[in-house]
């Protein structure tokens, strides 16, 4: 339902000519409405109220009527027009106002939203990327707000997830280091929150998709260990040196003599490196 209820969000704001940063904040405030709200208050008064919000939140601000009259018309293709000031009009106004100050209460009135696209287009550029993989991940981030992995995880993990995804279904190549480090490191994200969301991803991206695809988003379900592995090879940090190899001497010593002494159970010396 709330899948079905974001992709109204996004039909209705193409229709209005809402940027995509405002239809994705809209989207985004729909999963947190549905934090504090049952599911079954989906309805044409809460996909309005979020993109009333968003439009506000982006300054891109359009009147409600607008959006009132657009929504009537996606829920009616053959109707050409809608009276809003009618009664059925005016309750409904005033339905949606009500849900808008439940929308607000349930992002606590903070307004500092962040998406992943000016991210994606970072990431590309520092890996020195196509544009069909900028275009990709795009895709794939616009395509993420669609379920609730906009709570789960920051924008850059949601970009970098999604370029690694966008990698993985056009068959490019991934850096294991970018100018040097590790790609976990030059990205800021962990292997395990990229392998999640490209695994939730797949699962999106197979809804209504014919047996070859779907043949082939298993294949990439299988090859996503590939990002925890090199994440194991690179995300322990080095240890560090002793001040001296005396000390160290000493320190390893110390221990066993104390398991010698029954100070410990297990009989494992473990290495104090602090």
């Amino acid at each position: 339902m709330r899948r079905e209820a974001c992709e109204i969000i996004q039909a209705i704001g193409k229709r209005i000519g809402f940027p995509q940063h405002t239809i994705s904040t809209a989207q985004l405030l729909l999963h947190r409405f549905f934090m504090f709200n049952s599911v079954q208050d989906t309805g044409n008064e809460v996909v309005m109220a979020c993109l009333f919000v968003s439009s506000k939140v982006e300054d891109t601000i359009k009147k409600l009527k607008d959006i009132m009259i657009a929504t009537y018309i996606f829920r009616h293709p053959n109707a050409t027009d809608w009276d809003t000031e009618s009664k059925e009009g005016e309750e409904q106004r005033k339905r949606v106002l009500l849900y808008e100050k439940m929308v607000l209460e349930s992002i606590c009135f903070d307004f500092r939203i962040i998406h992943p696209y000016n991210y994606i287009i970072k990431f590309v550029k520092i890996m020195q990327g196509s544009k069909q993989l900028a275009c990709q991940a795009w895709g794939i981030a616009r395509d993420s707000y669609k379920i609730g992995v906009c709570l789960e995880y920051p924008p850059h993990a949601i970009a970098a997830g999604s370029i690694y995804l966008a990698s993985k279904l056009l068959g490019e190549p991934f850096p294991d280091l970018i100018k040097g480090k590790p790609w976990m490191k030059a990205l800021r994200t962990r292997s395990i929150d990229v392998e999640d969301f490209s695994h939730q991803m797949l699962d999106l991206l197979s809804i209504g998709r014919s047996d070859e695809q779907r043949q082939l988003y298993d294949k990439i379900h299988i090859t996503l260990h590939d990002a925890r592995q090199l994440d194991m090879q690179h995300q322990q940090p080095p240890l560090k040196k002793a001040r001296t190899e005396h000390s160290r001497t000493i320190g390893v010593h110390a221990e066993l003599e104390r398991i010698q002494d029954g100070g410990a159970s297990n009989p494992t010396v473990r290495y104090s490196q602090s």
